[in-house]
């Protein structure tokens, strides 16, 4: 137990500085000393907690506590103070170090500055000395081996040989085979140096070392080609480099090459000459065959170029490992022979067989091989990157220029590619067109609607719109294409010529002229002219990889060829032949008008519509970087496309005039007492003319309706309706009509506008509907003309046709009929 002024030993540790609280917080501190206070008072007996609570010992607790404290705090004041006096003496001290180091460091770098300056002068006289030391060194080595070679030279001189080069020539060992061969090359250049003809002999003796050098250059090349053959690559690589030393390798590498198994082996000689003159019958039906599209390789070709790929790729890596740095060198070599000995001549005789076949077979030919060159060469490229045998791209230029130069010949020479292209393209239309041009021969031969197209005003100024230049170049074109008709014509009538003298009761059947009775449609479909058409893409195709540098003029050109086949040749033909059967019909037959012919109208803008989409999807976007060669496309496909429309136009005029005449023809039959029946007998039966009409305006719309469409359909129909309308207009007005004629006209009338509005043109329709009601002035009683007139569609019919319809009626001149309308009179007449 502690006295009663004593702290507890405890609470005595926790108040040092050494462990101040023993880590407890105030609060923690003092509730333990609190807690241990009120654990010894303790008093189950207590009444309350308040009569437990004894403060004294709490109190002298605390004073105790403070009195410890106020005494630690004296002690951190006064340690406090001792250390700041410490820190500030170190400090000052520092301080003083620190000048002073900075002053012998001063010191220490002038002394560093001096010791530099005495090592540069010494170096900069040093050093010429070892300059001169090495130069006096190399010519000391250069003095020995010139002692030695001429040394050699003097035995040459004076014996002709060297018995010491000899026993490293003949050596086995190749490290003294390169010494040797270094000695002949130094040699030899001494010789050459000192061969003048003022000291004797030296000629002489020039000669014999140059023999000799052969001689090691034969030895080596014999040793090359030995272990070639055993596949001792090391031995290669020695001898190699040897060569390479003596005299750059040039014959080494030329040995190499020349000796390759590829263009030695005699069974793989025989089996390329075997390969060149077989050629499928079934690869050069596709070939030529004109609707068969996509590039076609000969797989001998395919074959061929896979052995060759296989070998250098097998070779470059024993190639690498031969020469080493002069790899690249022997590789370039490898390839151009490749190229000249087994690529070229394949090619060569590929092309000959093609171009004798056809202009389409040769093109096709020449794009499939320049493709699977083209492929060839990348494959070979892509190989030499990732081996890293050429990694300045220089091989790989050596193979695209042979790629280049192989195939600029067949592009670029006199009959260069582009013409034999433009030859096949025409051969290819022209063949495809003319059987059709020759069926229909006898009908287009006048050339009828154009020539009525030319007299045109309107289409002159169309006409108009080629500049002088496409002008020479489509009558070309034309020219070309008609000559060609014109040789086949004759041919087709050499043949019939032929076969009527060996057969004359065939001579009747062998001309090719159409029955009156068919449309003559075999041959003109929008099938044929897609297959023009995927002859020209596929045409495109190759011109853009073959010779896109050109491609711009080329295209245009290949339109020009497109263009004058496909619609000049072929639409404008069947639009001549549909003119010719226009001309062809007699309005004063009884017999329906056929309307057969109109197939080709039909047909000619499908055509022509397919033409214009496939400018504006293939040709168009090739061009983008050629404004100026897109204008021109644009333009003249425009204007041949508008000259069609013109040809249209005229043969659907023509037609309109046809049935105008034809309703004038009908409408001649009409009697003048048509109109002025004296009984009510004829009121069942319609007039001739209004039957002859009906029957053809219904014959007309069916008809018409099978072969144009929409707009075209509704423009032709509307022209004949208002001509048709006008016909009637006047025709009414030149009849006396009693009040049953007038029935009669009215059923006339009617029967044309049922047949009209089956059309379903709602302007025709308000035409027949006025001449209906105009039908009524012959009927109505006279004291209702007067709002008869200005109701209805009467109300804009011109007052004039009017007063002629009333005035012909047959009570115009009684005076029922004037006095009735007295009053209106002067209206009427």
């Amino acid at each position: 137990m502690n006295s009663l002024y004593d702290l507890d030993p405890k609470w005595r540790k926790l108040l040092s500085t050494n462990n101040f609280l023993g880590g407890l917080t105030v609060n923690e501190f003092v509730e333990e000393l609190s807690k241990d206070h009120s654990l010894r008072s303790g008093d189950p007996n207590s009444i309350s907690t308040f009569e437990k609570l004894n403060p004294k010992p709490y109190i002298r607790t605390f004073e105790s506590i403070l009195k410890e404290l106020h005494s630690l705090s004296e002690q951190s004041s006064g340690r406090k103070a001792q250390l700041v006096e410490q820190v500030s003496a170190q400090e000052l001290q520092h301080a003083e170090n620190v000048i002073q180091l900075s002053q012998e460091l001063t010191k220490t770098m002038k002394n560093y500055e001096k010791l530099d300056n005495q090592l540069t002068n010494v170096t900069q006289v040093v050093s010429p000395l070892g300059e001169k030391l090495e130069i006096a060194i190399r010519r000391k080595k250069a003095y020995i081996k010139s002692v030695e070679l001429i040394s050699h030279y003097n035995a040459f001189y004076a014996t002709g040989e060297s018995n010491f080069l000899e026993d490293l020539r003949a050596s086995p060992n190749f490290q003294k085979k390169r010494q040797a061969a270094l000695l002949v090359k130094n040699l030899l250049s001494l010789a050459r140096k000192v061969d003048t003809s003022s000291i004797p002999r030296t000629s002489e003796t020039a000669i014999t070392i140059e023999k000799y050098s052969e001689l090691l250059e034969t030895d080596l090349l014999e040793a090359f080609n030995n272990a070639y053959r055993v596949n001792n690559f090391s031995q290669l690589n020695e001898i190699a480099l040897i060569l390479n030393h003596f005299n750059g390798g040039i014959n080494v590498i030329q040995s190499f090459i020349n000796q390759h198994e590829y263009f030695i082996d005699t069974a793989q000689i025989d089996l390329d000459v075997q390969n060149q003159i077989l050629l499928e019958e079934d690869f050069k039906e596709k070939l030529v065959d004109s609707d068969r599209h996509g590039v076609i390789y000969e797989k001998n070709m395919v074959a061929h170029l896979s052995d060759i790929e296989t070998v250098i790729k097998n070779e470059s890596k024993v190639v690498k490992r031969v020469f080493e740095e002069r790899s690249l060198l022997v590789m370039q070599k490898f390839m151009q022979r490749i190229f000249a000995q087994k690529i070229e001549g394949r090619v060569d005789f590929l092309l000959s067989i093609a171009g004798s076949l056809s202009s389409l077979a040769y093109v096709r030919m020449l794009h499939a091989l320049y493709s699977l060159l083209g492929q060839f060469i990348k494959d070979l490229s892509e190989f030499f990157q990732i081996q890293e045998i050429d990694r300045d791209g220089i091989l790989s230029t050596t193979v695209e220029q042979c790629y280049s130069e192989l195939f600029s010949k067949y592009l670029y020479d006199k009959s260069r590619y582009f013409d034999v292209e433009k030859r096949s393209l025409e051969s290819i239309l022209i063949d495809k067109t003319t059987n059709f041009n020759f069926m229909h021969d006898k009908e287009i031969r006048s050339r009828s609607l154009a020539s009525k197209l030319n007299n045109n005003l309107e289409s002159g100024f169309v006409l108009q719109e080629f500049g002088s230049s496409s002008k020479n170049k489509f009558l070309q074109l034309n020219n070309f294409f008609k000559s060609s008709l014109d040789k086949q014509r004759l041919t087709f009538g050499r043949t019939n010529s032929l076969k009527s003298s060996s057969n004359p009761s065939s001579s009747d059947t062998s001309k090719p002229e159409l029955d009156a009775t068919t449309d003559g449609t075999e041959g003109f479909s929008l099938q044929e002219a897609d297959e023009m058409l995927k002859c020209v893409v596929e045409s495109i195709a190759r011109i853009m990889e073959l010779v896109p540098n050109k491609s711009g003029s080329y295209i245009y050109e290949i339109l020009e060829v497109m263009l004058t086949g496909i619609v000049g040749s072929y639409v404008e033909t069947a639009l001549e032949f549909s003119y010719s059967r226009v001309a062809r019909i007699d309005v004063t037959s009884s017999s329906d008008i056929n309307l057969a012919f109109m197939k080709y109208i039909s047909m000619s803008t499908e055509i022509l519509s397919l033409t214009s989409a496939s400018v504006k999807a293939v040709f168009l976007p090739l061009l983008s970087n050629v404004p100026s060669v897109k204008r021109q496309i644009i333009d003249i496909t425009n204007t041949q496309i508008r000259r069609c429309e013109l040809l249209i136009n005229i043969i659907l005029e023509d037609v309109t005039k046809i049935y105008l005449s034809k309703f004038n023809n009908s409408l001649s039959k009409q009697k003048k007492k048509d109109f002025s029946p004296k009984s009510q007998e004829l009121l069942d039966q319609d007039t001739l003319p209004a039957v002859e009409i009906v029957t053809v305006l219904n014959s007309l719309h069916l008809q018409a309706a099978l072969y144009l469409k929409t707009k075209n359909l509704e423009l032709f129909l509307n022209k004949i309706g208002e001509g048709l309308y006008e016909l009637l207009l006047n025709h009414y007005g030149k009849f006396q009509v009693n009040s049953i004629g007038g029935i009669i006209v009215t059923k006339d009338i009617i029967g044309y506008q049922t047949a009209i509005e089956d059309w379903g043109i709602s302007s025709l329709y308000e035409k027949f509907a006025a001449l209906r009601e105009l039908a009524n002035l012959f009927t109505v009683q006279p004291d209702l003309l007067d709002s008869l007139t200005k109701e209805g569609h009467l109300a804009d019919v011109s007052r004039d046709i009017i007063s002629n319809y009333i005035s012909h009626r047959e009570d115009f001149n009684h005076e029922k009929f004037m006095g009735s309308v007295r009053l209106n009179l002067r209206q009427y007449t």
